[in-house]
């Protein structure tokens, strides 16, 4: 299990002795550790060795050298998956506002009532989880997406025929990683080359399975079959939709 951190930052040593005991037994059921920072300058080095792991910090709103906005600010620029919360004895309108800006997910005042600091706690660690998760998801959907492209640029790269009549090149730049285009160059004799254009209607990983099923059964099951015949636009058409429909039998809102 990896770490997770939640980082108090007050210049107050009996604050930070306070939020400690009040979060002993809350730490203890997630497996968070707490960090310590009596001021911004301290919390921003500790983040520079933890901040992929911090999930949540409190901050006091007036200490020295940093105001606690100044610090949120920083934190929500620099690691943007962290939670804030501002914890401050002081309604300061504009310090509020600009705290506002820094992304934080609760006000909380000196002196506070435990039961709502913990529930404020509770939400805003639920929040950075829920935060940290999809963003897991994205980054999982990207890869499989690029994965998902180079299999098909592979896979739909032709072995382009050498002819001194016609010069054959080929430029393919999906819109996203990978999409519903298809292309093929066939040789079916000296002097007669078979050229497939084909679309396969949205983008993503669907269309581009769509794609691979094509390259998988054109050749062998049609042009393979017809090399010592001409081969009619017509009749192959009449083919390959029959062919697609019986594969894509049970998947609707498909167009080739």
């Amino acid at each position: 299990m990896s770490k997770k951190y939640l980082l108090l930052v007050d210049d107050e040593e009996n604050i930070l002795r306070a939020l400690s005991r009040e979060l002993e037994d809350w730490i203890a059921e997630r497996h968070i550790e707490l960090l310590f920072a009596n001021n911004g300058k301290k919390a921003l080095e500790i983040l520079k060795e933890k901040g992929k792991e911090t999930v949540l910090i409190v901050s006091d709103l007036r200490m020295p050298e940093m105001k606690g906005s100044e610090l949120l600010l920083r934190v929500k620029e620099e690691y943007p998956f962290i939670v804030s919360i501002l914890l401050t004895g002081y309604s300061e309108i504009e310090e509020i506002i600009k705290s506002i800006k820094a992304g934080i997910f609760s006000y909380i005042l000196k002196p506070w009532d435990s039961d709502y600091l913990l529930s404020e706690i509770t939400k805003a660690y639920e929040y950075a989880e829920l935060q940290r998760s999809h963003h897991r998801i994205l980054l999982q959907m990207q890869e499989e997406l690029r994965w998902a492209g180079e299999m098909q640029r592979n896979l739909l790269r032709p072995n382009l025929p050498a002819s001194e009549k016609v010069e054959f090149r080929v430029s393919y730049k999906p819109l996203v990683y990978c999409g519903g285009d298809y292309y093929d160059v066939i040789t079916l004799s000296p002097d007669r080359y078979l050229i497939l254009l084909g679309d396969v209607a949205g983008h993503g990983i669907r269309a581009a399975i769509i794609t691979g099923i094509l390259k998988a059964v054109i050749y062998p099951e049609y042009v393979r079959t017809s090399l010592t015949r001409t081969i009619s636009p017509a009749h192959f058409l009449s083919w390959l939709n029959d062919r697609m429909n019986f594969e894509l039998r049970r998947t609707t809102g498909i167009l080739i």
